[in-house]
């Protein structure tokens, strides 16, 4: 409810408002950098606020498109591995969604070798997310081994504040059930445990479903 009626707002805004070009944005990107820098938070939040409207308005008119968030994650990003490296996982995510290939694997990797420099809020997002986006690029060429490995490591990921709510990435473990192998499916589920504290009985659910043969609806966690 509550981004709905920040979308509608934008749209309102927008109606009277120039739409910020990309000079605006970048302009704004380092006013909160340099913010950032010098311990200014409440300056650096003022800015956010604007650029978080100026980019729902962007949002709400253009009906963001995988390569359209990919293009916002990668400006927001930049160089500097404090702002980037904390959006590795989406952009990795959003490269493979605009089936990108060359970038998702690119990011991919970079989400991974970032994440082995430290424990931060980001670095088990990184870790899940750019194992189980080389683990689809593998499927895509047919390497079958490769994916599982790839599954497997995504969940011995230390977890994160977004992976305990909303749970692991179902899409890599789907297409393997698929190919019929559930033994690693199974274990990947197992893994799970260490870090979706929030599953709601949904954990237990899927394991006994694949243990049984079966095909769980994994919902929501297929795009994730």
């Amino acid at each position: 409810m509550r981004k709905a009626i920040l979308l509608w707002a934008a749209v309102a805004l927008g109606s009277a408002q120039p739409q910020p070009d990309q000079k605006e944005l970048n302009a704004m990107l380092d006013e909160i950098r340099a913010a950032v820098r010098t311990g200014d938070w409440p300056e650096a939040s003022r800015v956010a606020i604007r650029l978080n409207g100026a980019l729902l308005m962007l949002r709400s008119r253009t009906m963001a498109t995988p390569s359209l968030e990919l293009s916002h994650l990668e400006m927001l990003g930049g160089k500097d591995p404090m702002t980037r490296n904390p959006l590795l996982a989406r952009m990795t995510k959003a490269a493979f969604a605009a089936s990108d290939w060359v970038r998702a694997k690119r990011y991919a990797d970079e989400a991974l070798e970032a994440a082995k420099h430290g424990v931060f809020w980001w670095t088990g997002d990184a870790i899940h997310q750019g194992n189980l986006t080389l683990g689809r690029l593998a499927l895509r060429d047919s390497d079958v081994e490769g994916a599982k490995r790839y599954l497997l490591a995504a969940g011995k990921t230390p977890g994160s504040g977004s992976l305990a709510s909303l749970g692991p990435g179902m899409g890599l473990a789907k297409e393997l059930l698929d190919r019929g192998e559930t033994a690693t499916v199974i274990e990947y589920l197992e893994e799970c445990r260490n870090f979706w504290d929030g599953n709601r009985g949904k954990l237990p659910e899927w394991l006994a479903l694949v243990k049984a043969g079966l095909r769980p609806d994994f919902g929501a966690n297929l795009g994730y």
